[in-house]
């Protein structure tokens, strides 16, 4: 019993004297005039977040801001024991409403604060064979479960092209859904995050929702006249869609010059409708 008590005593003591010195170095770290300077400016460059936009049954997503994190910069900053703002490190903060806790919006847009948009297309076994022509264009492609099925080889060719699933050709159920994302994650570099709906549809949001998948409405249709609807409508955050026919193939160059021209990054649904800062 004596051995018992003076083990326990000996381990309140060892744990007290960690506590003691950590509380110690605490003291001198905050007194050191980099962690004084790293406090007096730290305010200047935190930038906060931005909370995702919801109007009713739609949601655009906001941007995470940023902390110094002060520990870290300081650590940083004593190997050379000066200030440098440059040394600064950072966290990133998430905004109090989130794209990632509302699957059951309608995703419109990507956010409006940078100039990113996305060209998204649908794929059936009618236009599988123009595939290799999208390649290196970073578009998005959804592809209904039997196209899937019936072309992996040429999916898994496919380079800088992101693929989703677009159910029963456009029709979500959540077998389908679930064999599509299966075939999705094993032949392809991207994860089947999204569904694609061109107008409102409670059961494909509801099927989505389920899998938590966001469901996406372009921003803009542009399948009919689709020059000149992407010429006078793209904004930043703008998610385009183009039908997959002989007319948008052809005239699919001449559409991505005429965006990039206007400044704006063509880039891939998951970048677009991320919240992080960078």
């Amino acid at each position: 019993m004596k051995e018992t008590i003076k083990m326990i005593g000996l381990i309140t003591l060892i744990c007290f004297s960690f506590f003691y010195t950590d509380k110690v170095i605490n003291v001198i770290n905050e007194q050191d005039p980099i962690m004084i300077k790293i406090n007096d400016v730290k305010d200047k460059y935190n930038i906060p977040s931005i909370n995702a936009t919801i109007t009713e049954d739609t949601i655009i997503p906001g941007i995470n801001g940023q902390e110094v994190d002060v520990e870290k910069s300081y650590n940083n900053m004593r190997e050379i024991g000066i200030f440098k703002s440059n040394l600064l490190i950072y966290k990133e903060v998430s905004p109090q409403i989130k794209l990632s806790e509302n699957y059951d919006k309608y995703i419109i847009s990507g956010n409006n604060k940078i100039n990113n948009v996305s060209i998204i297309m649908t794929i059936n076994d009618s236009n599988i064979n123009k595939l290799s022509k999208l390649n290196n264009q970073n578009l998005c492609l959804f592809i209904d479960n039997d196209t899937l099925s019936k072309n992996l080889s040429s999916i898994k060719e496919l380079k800088n092209t992101s693929v989703y699933p677009y159910g029963n050709n456009g029709t979500y159920q959540e077998d389908i859904l679930t064999l599509s994302n299966n075939l999705i994650e094993k032949n392809t570099n991207n994860k089947p995050l999204y569904c694609l709906s061109l107008t409102k549809n409670n059961e494909t949001l509801k099927v989505c929702k389920n899998k938590k998948m966001h469901t996406i409405i372009p921003s803009i249709n542009g399948e009919n006249n689709a020059y000149n609807i992407i010429k006078n409508k793209i904004k930043n955050g703008s998610i385009i869609y183009l039908k997959t026919d002989s007319k948008t193939l052809t005239e699919l160059n001449e559409i991505i010059n005429n965006i990039k021209s206007k400044g704006y990054h063509i880039v891939s649904l998951e970048k677009l409708l991320s919240e992080n800062i960078n």
